[in-house]
């Protein structure tokens, strides 16, 4: 037989006690946390993970968005009666909210955490309206509290809700986030333009080139491609030469230039056209200075020939110069004198033969006259023929001196060295 087993009334006591302890504790919990749920918060704290960096939403907006917009009044609205799972789907609601957390805890304060949107672009429809998108694709309107700066994308068109709009999307994010990671197309490239066909373009900040990207296939490549242009090709011949680089063909960059191509062209021809034109040029400057100078000098003349010069005028100040006459031109001149007296003579003769009865009548009168005033003397009159020789020869020798000094003046002031000679003055003769 088998053996019967004691039963310990101890253990059961133990057990019993035990679940009535349980039992109470859960109660009283739960009783207390009923009573909790019906006391109001305290406070409420309100986090933005984000907001040091990035000030797109403010913490009296969330507040707003949350509480004040549904009407809950804090104060007299308990804990149970709060809808938490509401508020972060308003929360999330907001365009500029990429998460949100809302719970009480145990101090019975209600913490609320969002995360905002970071812009990964900014596009400018057809329309000319613009807004941003984020790297999940999502589209924020431009924030009222601040001013994002990013790569700009312009003639884009509308996006809707479609797989179409969806890809373009996405496609504009990939090209954006692959420029921004490197330091140097996020700083060269200034604007991203998509075009009807939906394909890519650029516009760089260095240079005026317009850059035809294509779409994104081989996008590493070409961006590699068109770095190499940059550093052999336009750092040496220069960076306004091309107006398009064409990006879109495998392993190739088409440039276009800015200005029409012209052929090679003979240097030899090139450099004689060039020395022509050089002396041309100096032929041209030649012929000016000489007409400048030309002018200068006839003006310089003109004036020279209306002020006389100061050596001119000592000249003309100071008197002639006493020239003594050589024996033989004293003899030359007195013959050629007595020469000319004997002409005036024979003239005189030849007058008074045509008109010999008024001559002798003139000669009359005259001898009456003086006979009347002076008695005739014989002396006296020998002593008057001798005079009137005498005058008739001074007055002819003082006309020709007075000719030869006006023609040594004249010889004077034509002379502009001033280096004359002196003028030959011819003295009178005197007669003993």
């Amino acid at each position: 037989m088998a053996e019967q087993r004691k039963i310990s009334v101890r253990k059961i006591l133990q057990m019993i006690t035990t679940i009535i302890v349980s039992t109470g504790c859960v109660v009283a919990m739960v009783s207390a946390s009923s009573i909790e749920d019906e006391k109001p918060v305290k406070d409420v704290a309100i986090h933005i993970r984000n907001d040091k960096k990035y000030h797109f939403i403010e913490q009296n907006e969330i507040m707003d968005l949350a509480i004040n917009h549904r009407k809950i009044n804090l104060a007299r609205t308990p804990m149970s009666k709060l809808d938490i799972h509401g508020m972060e789907k308003v929360l999330l609601a907001d365009p500029w909210v990429a998460s949100a957390e809302v719970y009480i805890d145990n101090e019975r304060i209600l913490h609320m955490y969002v995360t905002q949107r970071i812009p990964v672009a900014r596009l400018f429809q057809q329309d000319k309206s613009s807004y941003y998108i984020d790297s999940t694709m999502s589209i924020m309107p431009l924030s009222k509290n601040t001013v994002y700066y990013t790569t700009i994308v312009t003639n884009v068109p509308d996006l809707l809700e479609d797989s179409a709009s969806n890809a373009l999307k996405k496609r504009i994010v990939t090209l954006v986030r692959n420029i921004q990671a490197d330091s140097f197309w996020n700083a060269q490239i200034s604007q991203v333009i998509v075009d009807s066909a939906k394909m890519f373009q650029f516009i760089p900040v260095l240079g005026e080139q317009k850059i035809l990207f294509g779409d994104l296939d081989g996008m590493k490549d070409k961006f590699s491609n068109l770095f190499a242009f940059y550093k052999n090709v336009l750092n040496r011949i220069g960076w306004d030469k091309y107006e398009t680089l064409d990006l879109r063909f495998k392993g190739q960059v088409i440039a276009s230039p800015a200005i029409p191509y012209t052929g090679p062209v003979d240097k030899a021809a090139v450099t004689m056209n060039w020395i022509n034109s050089i002396v041309e040029v100096e032929a041209k400057s030649d012929s000016k200075d000489s007409v400048k100078d030309a002018i200068e000098s006839a003006e310089i003349a003109k004036e020279k020939a209306k002020q006389p010069s100061k050596e001119n005028m000592k000249i003309l100040a100071r008197p002639p110069k006493k020239v003594k006459l050589k024996e033989a031109d004293v003899k030359d001149k007195k013959h050629a004198d007595k020469k000319q007296a004997d002409k005036k003579q024979a003239d005189k003769k030849q007058v008074d033969k045509k008109h010999p009865k008024e001559e002798e009548k003139a000669k009359g009168k005259q001898v009456n006259n003086k006979d009347k005033a002076h008695p005739a003397d014989p002396k006296n009159a020998k002593d008057k023929s001798k005079d009137s020789k005498a005058k008739d020869d001074k007055d002819h020798n003082e006309k020709k001196a007075k000719e030869e000094e006006k023609k040594a003046k004249d010889k004077n002031i034509k002379d502009k060295n001033g280096t004359q000679a002196a003028p030959k003055y011819v003295y009178p003769d005197k007669k003993k």
